[in-house]
């Protein structure tokens, strides 16, 4: 029960840690903007840093949003079930599609972010060319907190479906 709550919390901080990462991309973009059709002198770093930080904030938020309930799912067909129903429903969905594309993210991610370190690896799409791999690390990094919230999830629906109560 402690483990459980601890990791709601690490998802919620993670959550809203990387929320403060969306005024600083507003404000970038907003500055682009400005620089680019006010004083027609287009930045090279722009582009970077908009792909980058909305992709941190994404992967990062995802295990949040998880824990609030915030994905899609068929909520005219999950609603009609009674707690114990959507609780073997959560279960089914957690072994089937879950779990499995968890451990593909986390493993290719791993790959991917271990290959990029290796090749000190910068982004071709700018002329900046900033380093790539920080953000490649973080693909493995959401989805580890992203299959512990699940894992969280997974277990509470477990008990709900022995139990016969949501917890």
């Amino acid at each position: 029960m402690h483990m459980l709550n601890s990791i709601d919390r690490i998802s919620a901080w993670a959550g809203k840690g990387v929320a403060w990462l969306v005024p600083v991309l507003i404000l970038e973009l907003v500055y682009d903007t400005a620089a680019r059709y006010l004083f027609n002198a287009p930045t090279e770093w722009s582009f970077d840093i908009s792909y980058m930080l909305y992709a941190a904030i994404f992967l990062l938020a995802a295990a949040y949003t998880l824990q609030k309930d915030g994905h899609v799912r068929i909520e005219l067909i999950y609603e009609r079930f009674p707690p114990r129903g959507r609780a073997f429903l959560d279960c089914l969905g957690y072994i089937v599609f879950f779990y499995p594309a968890m451990a593909a993210l986390i493993y290719y991610g791993s790959l991917f972010a271990w290959e990029s370190w290796m090749l000190r690896e910068t982004s071709n799409l700018s002329m900046w060319q900033p380093p790539i791999y920080p953000l490649k690390t973080v693909l493995p990094l959401a989805t580890a907190l992203l299959i512990l919230q699940g894992t969280v999830i997974f277990i509470r629906s477990v008990r709900t479906l022995i139990q016969g109560e949501s917890s």
